[in-house]
């Protein structure tokens, strides 16, 4: 098993797939000569137009007080111009079902003016006490929440659970799965990635695909197989840390095929595919298409990554009524990050 220090480095790996769909959806628009002139972040994420989806409530900071855990659920909401807060979410929902989980989890605060993006990776096996149910893991607040009310009930379950957890409020959120990769890859007319570890298809979402084997090495990969190698998991090494990875990878390979000037002729599809990219957000076109303005000359030290540390802990889930894996942040820890990089 990987010890905390390893957990924390691995899913850094994973930090920049879901802020990398926002930026693929996001860049499909920036074309438009007239949206630039009109839609730039300056004069469009001004506080009043800045929506607040959750906030940290009282009952999850007297909850903590009591159990002796410092939080920083007193921090304003967001308020400032051009500073605001999104959560990208990655979905493991497989069907039409209502209630999926949450794989991937990361809160990312822009600040528009200072071209500073800071992103705090969550691991979904974090411990959070759910309204309802007791002590469980927060990716559990999505399924919950959707078998209770829907998608709806789903996504409102994982806002509140994330501010809770961290303190601050959240103003956007986009959330995706894996049919939205298939989406983009194709959109583009597939992507080359370079796979630095062998991957074989054990449960792959194709029943022809099961079985087949990706050596080290450079592919050209179209939808599907970009999809496959993405869900795969337990081939690898390192398990779920891997499959951020290979996440990582497919992405990156997304976003610099859309970004080449010879796709421009394609533009039109791209847009027409960017509605297939994300299952659920608060985020309109006119918000992405100036995410997309304020990240173009985005620079590699633009963006600030955070990890939680913590300790594993066995305990009884009340969920699903038996012993479970659970990270536990150091709330210490968190609070420091929450309060230098994420407060307003």
């Amino acid at each position: 098993m990987a010890t905390t220090g390893q957990t924390d480095r691995k899913k850094g790996k994973a930090v920049k797939w879901l802020l990398t769909v926002v930026g693929v959806i996001a860049a499909l628009g920036v074309a438009g000569a007239y949206y630039y002139h009109t839609l730039t972040p300056q004069q469009h994420f001004v506080a009043g137009n800045i929506p607040v989806v959750s906030k940290p409530t009282v009952a999850a900071v007297t909850t903590a007080a009591t159990a002796g855990v410092t939080t920083s659920a007193s921090l304003p909401a967001a308020s400032k111009d051009r500073v605001f807060n999104v959560l990208l979410l990655g979905s493991d929902e497989q069907t039409t079902n209502i209630a999926s989980r949450t794989d991937s989890i990361m809160l990312v605060h822009v600040d528009i003016d200072t071209q500073t993006y800071n992103i705090l990776s969550i691991p979904r096996d974090t411990r959070i006490n759910l309204p309802g149910y007791g002590e469980t893991k927060i990716t559990h607040a999505s399924y919950m929440g959707g078998l209770a009310g829907g998608p709806a009930a789903a996504m409102k379950s994982t806002l509140d659970a994330v501010s809770n957890l961290t303190g601050v409020a959240i103003n956007y959120f986009a959330e995706t799965d894996y049919r939205g990769l298939q989406g983009m890859v194709d959109a583009v007319g597939g992507v080359e990635v370079t796979i630095p570890y062998r991957i074989a298809l054990t449960y792959p979402w194709y029943s022809a695909d099961k079985g087949k084997v990706f050596n080290p090495g450079t592919y050209f990969l179209n939808g599907q197989m970009a999809t496959e190698i993405v869900h795969e998991r337990y081939s690898l090494q390192n398990g779920d840390f891997g499959r951020q990875q290979t996440q990582e990878i497919v992405l990156k390979a997304i976003l610099k095929k859309a970004m080449n000037p010879a796709n421009i002729a394609n533009l039109p599809q791209l847009i027409a595919a960017a509605h297939s990219f994300l299952i659920n957000t608060n985020m309109s076109t006119e918000d992405m298409l100036s995410l997309a303005i304020g990240l173009k000359g985005l620079k590699a030290g633009d963006i600030h990554y955070y990890q939680l540390t913590g300790h594993s802990l066995y305990a009884m889930d009340p969920i699903v009524q038996t012993n479970l894996y659970y990270f536990v942040p150091d709330m210490q820890q968190l609070n420091t990050i929450i309060a230098q990089h994420f407060a307003n």
